[in-house]
């Protein structure tokens, strides 16, 4: 009987970058953004749970859905998340799974 190797393409997890990252203390009075994409579209539901409940903390909550990376779109989403990076004190980017 013949042998096969299978092979994993999943890289191993970065090391050293442990925990959730910087506290962003009190909300009161920030921007807080929060960035989706489409590949992902359930991530939408839980952006809208977030979206009101920090409302009522945060001066104002922003979304922005990236888009493409490659070719013109790409520029347009490179450009489009400067101007959101810029334009928020705190960002939730992902859940982290």
């Amino acid at each position: 009987m013949a042998r096969i190797t299978i092979l994993d393409p999943t890289a191993p997890p970065p090391s050293g970058q442990h925990g959730p990252g910087p506290d962003a203390g009190p909300l009161d009075g920030k921007i807080v953004g929060i960035r989706s994409d489409r590949t992902w579209r359930s991530f939408e539901w839980v952006a809208d749970e977030w979206s009101t409940s920090l409302a009522s903390t945060a001066e104002a909550v922003t979304r922005w859905c990236a888009g493409n990376r490659i070719g013109g779109e790409g520029e347009r989403t490179a450009a489009e998340l400067e101007t959101f990076a810029a334009g928020v004190d705190v960002a939730v980017v992902g859940l982290g799974n």
